[in-house]
């Protein structure tokens, strides 16, 4: 039975594993490193649960059902004859995985990110050193689903679904049988629908991660300005995005088009020809869902599998805050955006909107990356950069 070693333990790895178990009979092991959600799906297990994660879409629902073979912090017994890797965690967390798993890293092994983030491959080169060319790797741009765990090991719900995914590789990969074939079973285990396709340079796919250009932006939009009182009701995050927010957005889009223009014509044999807009991204990926689609702004205040979700916040005498310990600042600026603004200044190209929101999400979460236009602040390292790795040339990010 094939082996695939799923990281992660959250809402997604809950849905991927049902879905993967129900359509492939697939053997997952998950590697959890997060031992209150470790040890309650382990308990779940010994319990006798089946996780059924229940698809509610177009008024109508059907379920899948399937439980992981094992749960566990050993990286070697997960790893133990998988050839394929799903990434489905979240980046702050991507180090100490790849540093669990590195004395386990066998050639021929593939690894799938659902998603990944900007930095991922530079987080593989400093955790596994000479052992990252052993190893193929797929990153795609955003999670398959909507969607939530409600009890851990039990139930979980998908809200929406993507028609399809934008998944980057090298070309070197690319022609590799085993790789093709890993693509095609995890196709076969997500089903029909999000339709994989590997159509971009793995560069312009790390680029074009859809965190760093949408979440920070709408945060920068709410609460840029926020004067500092608590507010009476939450905000939703995408329906109630403001006008500035979504040219924010538009903005850092522009931006990380302009830097793949920008390499290109430092290396001409470099096709990002494939990397597109935000709003052309909404439009292929959610196409039928937007109610309006004249603008970026119409299209996220009209998603509909989105139109639940609020800002995070906290509750202050029956008002609220916003919460900007979040992932939207903690995770897609660090080994989002950062990953980005620091290939820009690789390779010298202004982002003016990134170091504006940078600036201001740094103060918003106590870090300090950018300093006097430069990415020299103490929590550099922290990041998962090209700078926090030591590369200093344009070349040996475009033709890793």
């Amino acid at each position: 039975m094939t082996k695939i070693l799923l990281c992660g333990d959250g809402n997604g790895a809950h849905v991927f594993t049902a879905l993967a178990t129900q359509n492939c009979g697939v053997q997952v092991n998950i590697l959890s490193l997060y031992e209150p959600v470790r040890t309650q799906w382990q308990n779940s297990l010994k319990q006798g649960a089946t996780l059924k994660v229940v698809r509610e879409e177009k008024d109508t629902e059907e379920s899948f059902e399937g439980n992981p073979v094992m749960v566990t912090d050993d990286a070697k017994a997960a790893a133990d004859g998988a050839k394929i890797l799903v990434f489905m965690n979240p980046a702050f967390t991507h180090d100490a995985y790849l540093n669990a798993l590195e004395p386990y890293v066998t050639e021929s092994m593939v690894i799938i990110a659902l998603p990944s983030q900007p930095g991922f491959d530079f987080a593989i080169r400093k955790a596994w050193g000479d052992k990252a060319s052993l190893v193929d790797v797929v990153v795609f741009d955003t999670l398959p689903w909507a969607c939530k765990m409600s009890e851990i090991g039990k139930n979980a719900r998908i809200y929406g679904t993507k028609d399809s995914m934008y998944g980057g590789i090298s070309a070197k990969s690319k022609a590799k049988p085993h790789v093709t074939a890993a693509l095609e079973l995890v196709q076969r285990c997500l089903g029909q629908t999000p339709e994989l396709r590997v159509t971009r340079p793995k560069l312009g796919a790390l680029m074009s991660t859809l965190g760093l250009q949408i979440h920070p932006g709408i945060m920068y939009g709410q609460w840029g300005k926020w004067d500092g009182k608590p507010i009476d009701e939450v905000p939703r995050f995408y329906y109630d995005a403001t006008v500035d927010g979504a040219t924010y957005c538009e903005r850092v889009s522009e931006e990380v088009l302009g830097l793949g223009k920008k390499i290109t014509e430092l290396f001409p044999d470099v096709d990002l020809s494939s990397m597109v807009s935000l709003k052309d991204w909404y439009l292929n990926t959610y196409g039928p869902e937007i109610g309006d689609k004249t603008s970026l702004y119409t299209i996220l205040r009209s998603n509909a599998p989105y139109a639940s979700f609020k800002h995070f916040v906290k509750e202050v005498d029956g008002k609220y805050v916003p919460d900007f310990n979040v992932r939207y600042l903690t995770q897609d600026i660090p080994y989002g955006m950062i990953p980005v603004r620091g290939i820009a200044e690789i390779a010298g190209f202004p982002t003016p909107m990134m170091d504006e929101i940078i600036y201001w999400a740094q103060r918003c979460i106590g870090k300090e990356y950018l300093v006097d236009g430069k990415l020299t602040g103490k929590d550099i390292p922290e990041t998962s950069s090209p700078q926090a790795c030591g590369i200093t040339k344009i070349q040996d990010i475009v033709y890793a």
